[in-house]
C-alpha cells in the first residue's frame, strides 16, 4: 500500500498494488469507522466482481476503485437515487476525459456504453454498521487499456475508443463529478436527476430485451417509475415493472 494522497475535495485515497477486492477492503475500514471521504484504489484485483456475482476480470492498468457515500434516509422513495448518481458521474467523467468526444450511453441501471460496449460498471452495496449511519459500499471498474475478451455484453476500453489517461487521472475526475452531480440531488430531488439521465439513457420506444432470473421479457422502454423502476411495455402491449435485470439493446 502507499501513503495516502488527498485528491480532489478532500478524499483520502488508499492505493494498492494488488487486492482480491476494492469493496471488500474498504468494506473493512467502513466497519472500523474510517473517514466517509476514503476511497480504496488498486492497481490489480485479484477477485473483482460484477453484478450477480459475476467476475470482473481485473489486469493492471485500467481503473479500479471503490468509496463510501451514506445510505439513503427515505429507501421508499429514493432506494434507487445513488445507482443513478453513480452512472451519471461516471459517464460525465468520461465525457471530460475525451474532451466530449465520446459521449456515452448508459444502459439501466447503470453500465456505461460506448458504441454499444461496455466499458464500465459499476456495484452498490449496503453496509449496515451498528448505532451509526448505514452506507453504501460503491465500486467501480473502468476498461481503460484492455477488456474481456469473453463476457454476456460486447466490451471495449478507453484506448480503444482513443481516448489515453492515467486511473489516477479519471480518478480524480470521477470524484470532481461525484460531488457535483451528488450535490444536484440534494439541491433539486431525484427528479432533475431523472431528467439528466435521460438525456444519456435510453429513449422512449427503444427495443430492449431484459432477463429477469429465468425470464426474458423483449419489449420497448417506457420510462422510468418515480422510484427509478425500469418501465417496458411487452410484446402483449402490457407494462411491466422491472426492479431488477440484464437489459440488453435490440
Amino acid at each position: 500500500m502507499s501513503d495516502i494522497s488527498k485528491l480532489s475535495s478532500g478524499y483520502e485515497i488508499l492505493e494498492f498494488e494488488e487486492l482480491d477486492s476494492t469493496m471488500l477492503t474498504l468494506k473493512d475500514l467502513a466497519l472500523s469507522d474510517c473517514n466517509i471521504k476514503t476511497v480504496v484504489i488498486a492497481k490489480r484485483q485479484k477477485k473483482g466482481r460484477g453484478r450477480h456475482g459475476r467476475v470482473w476480470e481485473s489486469p493492471e492498468g485500467n481503473l479500479y476503485f471503490s468509496f463510501l457515500r451514506e445510505a439513503e434516509k427515505n429507501l421508499n422513495n429514493n432506494m434507487f437515487a445513488p445507482v443513478f448518481i453513480v452512472a451519471l458521474s461516471l459517464a460525465h467523467s468520461i465525457i471530460d476525459a475525451s474532451e466530449k468526444k465520446i459521449i456515452p450511453k448508459i444502459k439501466w441501471p447503470n453500465d456505461i456504453l460506448v458504441n454499444k460496449s461496455k466499458i464500465a460498471g459499476i456495484l452498490i452495496e449496503y453496509i449496515n454498521i451498528k448505532n451509526k449511519k448505514d452506507l453504501l459500499n460503491i465500486g467501480i471498474g473502468v476498461n481503460i487499456i484492455s477488456n474481456p475478451k469473453k463476457s454476456i455484453y460486447p466490451a471495449t476500453n478507453l484506448q480503444k475508443e482513443n481516448v489515453n489517461i492515467s486511473p489516477k487521472m479519471l480518478l480524480n475526475i470521477f470524484l470532481n463529478q461525484f460531488d457535483k452531480i451528488n450535490k444536484i440531488y440534494k439541491v433539486d430531488g431525484i427528479e432533475k436527476i431523472f431528467d439528466m439521465w435521460y438525456d444519456l439513457g435510453h429513449k422512449i420506444g427503444e427495443s430492449v430485451s431484459v432477463k429477469v432470473k429465468d425470464k426474458k421479457i423483449i419489449g420497448t422502454f417506457n420510462g422510468l417509475s418515480k422510484e427509478g423502476s425500469l418501465l417496458i411495455i411487452n410484446e402483449n402491449g402490457i407494462e411491466e415493472v422491472i426492479l431488477a435485470g440484464d437489459v440488453f439493446i435490440i
